[in-house]
């Protein structure tokens, strides 16, 4: 008996002391909050194949948190694909709506891209967004059919999807040779 009392004693203690060291922390949970209003995906990656005969696919979905190879979207996933990717060689990649009319699926969502801003949004800058207010001052009103080429990243696309949501798009890095050709990046998007 003595010894249930013992324990019973510690797991009381050990929990009044994990509790008060809790209630310290509460700076750290008001930028919880603010991060909460973000999503981040980290080595997201896009095919550089059209064939999609790889791994990586040619959209993915910010709601989902997923990408898609083409085949795989289906009536339920594809009001929820918000970018599209599309590569044709070195000089010419570009992320583009998902209802693209060349290269996009049918009855998709309508996504703006800026694929070729230069001073509105810096690498540095991407990796200091933390909360949704930080897209705010971003201004995405037009598609800017532009495109870059491979010596031309990293770089930072930005967005804006049907629903509103801006966001951006950091290109981390472009792999054409060997198996499986594919674009790696990391993406931002408002909540």
């Amino acid at each position: 008996m003595k010894l249930t009392y013992k324990i019973a004693l510690f797991v009381f203690i050990s929990s009044i002391l994990f509790n008060s060291c809790s209630s310290d922390d509460s700076e750290k949970t008001d930028s919880a909050a603010d991060t909460s209003t973000l999503k981040t995906f980290t080595d997201v990656t896009f095919s550089l194949d059209q064939s999609e005969g790889y791994d990586a696919g040619l959209y993915f979905s910010t709601e989902l948190g997923k990408s898609f190879k083409t085949s795989k979207i289906d009536a339920a996933t594809l009001p929820k694909i918000d970018i599209a990717f599309y590569s044709s060689s070195y000089t010419l990649n570009y992320f583009m709506s998902p209802n693209n009319s060349d290269y996009g699926i049918k009855n998709a969502p309508l996504t703006l891209f800026i694929n070729a801003q230069k001073d509105i949004l810096t690498i540095e800058q991407f990796k200091k967004i933390v909360k949704s207010s930080d897209f705010y001052a971003i201004k995405i009103d037009t598609d800017d059919d532009d495109s870059f080429p491979d010596d031309k990243t990293p770089n930072v696309v930005l967005f804006k999807n049907a629903a509103g949501k801006k966001g951006a798009i950091y290109i981390k890095s472009v792999h054409r040779v060997g198996y499986d050709p594919r674009i790696v990046v990391d993406i931002k998007i408002q909540k």
